[in-house]
């Protein structure tokens, strides 16, 4: 086709005709390449996604809400994958995290989307080992702030990040450079939901036992952790939600016992 002919042709227009070309030779020289019989193309653009994505966070009803909430998940669990994250380890704490989360609603009184912040935490905690074991939570939030995963922001990605940062001997101070860009407001929310996290990780300090059930009870002053051991015991997993009530009650001035069913 001349420029004027291209020029004519919908969907190209002035703008386009005269570069056209070079991008089609470049689609060529990949099906040749690859030896791919076709190549398929969204008529949408960007704006249109911007769209489906305000609508998605705004109507829980929406299709495109479901969709938006699949796609969002299958790009935490690529990230976490690409780092040599094993789903078998992170899995029961994800479950546990999100099981203390609804549990424990009256006590952290956190907003709905620390759900899936948490699970995202909670999935994406070991990325970090991918750098160096040594000081592995520091890397994990450099390397979660930095992933582009899709569905979320930039404040978001950094909130996540920031509540997988403190799963170590550290806690969460307002200077820190994990929280130097969260807005302060947030700051309270970031560490109830490294609590929740953290005894997450308590309950499955033993990879070989069965996934323990536990049961959360709050009440008044204290906050009970009834665990069914699994074929192993839970000695391992008592210990570590112990050394966890000191913060615990720092954080939701409650007293924490956790005991078995």
């Amino acid at each position: 086709m001349t420029l004027v002919e291209r020029e004519a042709v919908p969907g190209i227009g002035p703008r386009r005709a005269e570069i056209i070309t070079a991008g089609a030779q470049v689609f060529a020289e990949l099906l040749e390449s690859f030896s791919l019989a076709g190549f398929r193309y969204s008529p949408l653009g960007l704006r249109d996604g911007i769209l489906v994505q305000m609508l998605a966070a705004q109507d829980d009803r929406a299709a495109a809400r479901r969709q938006f909430e699949i796609e969002r998940w299958e790009s935490v669990i690529a990230t976490a994958r690409r780092y040599g994250v094993d789903m078998r380890h992170a899995e029961p704490v994800r479950a546990h995290v999100v099981q203390l989360f609804r549990e424990l609603k009256p006590l952290h009184r956190l907003p709905p989307e620390y759900e899936d912040w948490l699970a995202a935490a909670a999935v994406l905690r070991d990325t970090g080992k991918f750098i160096n074991h040594q000081g592995h939570h520091r890397h994990t939030q450099y390397i979660v702030s930095m992933s582009e995963l899709y569905g979320y922001t930039q404040v978001q990605r950094t909130i996540v990040s920031a509540i997988a940062r403190y799963l170590g001997k550290s806690r969460p101070q307002p200077d820190d450079r994990a929280l130097r860009n969260i807005p302060p407001d947030e700051h309270k929310h970031v560490e109830r939901a490294v609590v929740l996290l953290r005894l997450a990780v308590a309950l499955n300090q033993d990879r070989a036992s069965d996934v323990l059930d536990v049961v959360a009870r709050v009440y008044p002053k204290r906050v009970y952790l009834e665990l069914q051991p699994g074929r192993t015991g839970a000695e391992l997993e008592l210990w570590s939600l112990r050394k966890e009530a000191d913060y615990f009650r720092e954080v939701f001035e409650r007293e924490l016992f956790a005991t078995l069913a």
